[in-house]
């Protein structure tokens, strides 16, 4: 904290990911969730730069949050947190943020199964980023090794290159979303894998992350962020009420952004896009225990891993929910049945966190 204020500040230099933080500041959610100083004036800062160069969050982010006097950090790598704890950093795993892995990995007619990728092109939107992961794991599971079987291709974030690079033959492989891949398959290409549906339970991609010393010191201005960031996820999932709000917001954040790749308003997105997005209704990051049985497939837990109950601290977005959820209003009718069924999954959820005092 500086000068008695809340610091939030973005992982991940990727600007739809700072779609929601800033529309809970735009719509003031935050304020009127009560994160305000006593004078009544706004009781966060949020910086709009990341933290860290892409791709060195889980070496470098517990030393930029200290750097930069940041409590909360958003769209953390899940398994960023899990190696800092075992460091010793002061961070814990706050609520879910990207809990899921929405797209569907596919290739040209001729590439029928995985292991036929086997010296061939995979496309994915950034080396390190979370599409990476998931295909390293599916190759790997296949029998394929990363680093002398496939040949990896960087695309950028645009899902629309995706989809050009498979027809044009620039790649064998590359992650869609799955509207686009009913097109493609449409034309004789094929799925290879839809992640998503090996995790029934959520696949915790990214995640929000805090400083153990804010949760100790001020827990009351986190529940408020919280609360606030709720309303966000169902505020931009409520599609197509939000529809114009939220793809103008993406559209002015782009032309804010210094990297000329993100800077570029190419993104066409529908209702249907933005609806999927996986941000959990009920603020839960979910899924650990697969995420990290495939860490260890990948031999990515060299280090000795921390219980879960030691890094995940989310007993505040449970309490933040069901506040939420005793008062849904303003939202659609249609959206208010999928809350509801959030609800009910998130009561026989198990609570989990560390021993910090509240």
């Amino acid at each position: 904290m500086l000068d008695g204020k809340l610091r939030i500040a973005p992982t991940c230099y990727h600007m739809l990911h700072q779609v929601p933080v800033m529309t809970a500041h735009e719509m003031n959610f935050f304020y009127d969730e009560g994160l305000v100083t006593p004078h009544g004036t706004l009781g966060y800062e949020m910086l709009t730069d990341s933290m860290v160069p892409f791709g060195l969050e889980k070496l470098g982010i517990s030393q930029a949050m200290k750097e930069k006097s940041i409590d909360i950090a958003l769209d953390v790598q899940s398994r960023t947190v899990f190696y800092q704890r075992a460091r010793g950093a002061d961070l814990y795993i706050l609520c879910g943020w990207r809990n899921q892995h929405t797209n569907v990995w596919m290739a040209p007619p001729h590439i029928k199964t995985l292991q036929e990728l086997k010296g061939k092109r995979v496309g994915i939107s950034d080396f390190n980023s979370i599409r990476h992961w998931a295909i390293q794991i599916q190759l790997k599971k296949a029998g394929l090794d990363l680093d002398r079987d496939i040949e990896w291709v960087r695309l950028g974030v645009n899902g629309r290159f995706h989809v050009d690079a498979i027809r044009s033959g620039k790649v064998e492989c590359a992650p869609v979303s799955p509207w686009h891949a009913e097109d493609l398959k449409k034309e004789g290409c094929n799925a290879l894998v839809s992640p998503a549906d090996q995790y029934p339970d959520g696949r915790p991609e990214r995640i929000i992350a805090a400083t153990g010393r804010i949760l100790e010191e001020r827990p009351d201005l986190v529940k408020s962020f919280l609360r606030g960031m709720i309303r966000s996820y169902w505020f931009i999932r409520d599609m197509p009420k939000n529809f114009e709000y939220v793809n103008n917001l993406e559209k002015r954040l782009r032309l804010k952004s210094p990297d000329p790749e993100e800077r570029v308003v190419t993104h066409l997105r529908s209702p249907r896009d933005l609806e999927a997005m996986p941000f959990p209704l009920n603020g839960r990051a979910t899924g650990f225990e697969d995420m990290l049985k495939e860490e260890e497939r990948l031999g990515e837990l060299n280090y000795e891993v921390p219980p879960i109950k030691e890094v995940a601290a989310q007993d505040l977005v449970d309490e933040a929910f069901k506040v939420k959820s005793r008062n849904a209003g303003g939202i659609s009718a249609q959206f208010y049945c999928a809350l509801f069924k959030s609800s009910t999954r998130s009561s026989r959820s198990k609570r989990s966190g560390p021993a910090i005092a509240r």
